[in-house]
């Protein structure tokens, strides 16, 4: 994925204003079944509500992270990995492990995206056992472009060939808050990092 992947991205999503003067028009780009895997993702994860963020290093996790913090006014934030700690740090937001401290956000990995509806699968290896019930109503996700599959069923085989014997003890899926046909409990306002892995 790179940035002409993610100038196409927005020509989906930013609306064309035709009657502008002066300004440069661009035609809509409108993607079929044949659509990138990456695409299909993103496509369907902002129609489910979901907000994204492409990084291309992590300096443009940092913009983005503290853009976030600072639209939704966060001052902690419930994270369990030493990774997205340190990061957290970097922008002076404190963190908790305990849900009960921090009802607002959490800052999490995941295990893979699913592009066919644009959902992101979780487990209990990010969410210290959590279920999805006790996280809070607003996550924050942090994620590779190499963790885009096709769909659930693709994710979960994945897992099953990664963890082996040590399949995580519960599995679910983040839904955003715009999705339809879903219970309103599990729809959750997602602020998605996909982020390129250091060359």
């Amino acid at each position: 994925m790179h940035v002409n992947f993610w100038k196409k991205i927005k020509k989906i999503f930013v609306p064309e204003t035709p009657d502008s003067e002066g300004e440069e028009k661009e035609e809509l780009v409108i993607f079929g079944k044949e659509d990138p895997i990456d695409v299909q993702f993103t496509k369907n994860f902002i129609a489910g509500g979901g907000n994204f963020f492409y990084c291309e290093n992590e300096q443009e996790v940092l913009v983005h992270l503290k853009e976030v913090i600072d639209y939704e006014h966060i001052d902690e934030i419930i994270c369990f990995d030493k990774e997205l700690k340190s990061l957290l740090n970097r922008v002076s937001i404190k963190t908790t492990e305990n849900h009960k401290d921090c009802q607002e956000f959490a800052f999490l990995k995941c295990e893979y995206l699913a592009a066919f509806n644009g959902v992101i699968m979780l487990s209990s290896d990010q969410t210290r056992g959590n279920k999805q019930d006790d996280l809070p109503q607003n996550i924050i996700v942090y994620a590779h472009p190499e963790q885009i599959v096709p769909n659930l069923s693709d994710a979960l085989q994945k897992l099953r060939r990664a963890k082996k014997n040590e399949l995580p003890s519960n599995i679910t899926s983040l839904k955003g808050n715009g999705s339809h046909g879903i219970d309103s409990a599990n729809a959750k306002a997602i602020y998605l990092l996909l982020v390129e892995k250091n060359k």
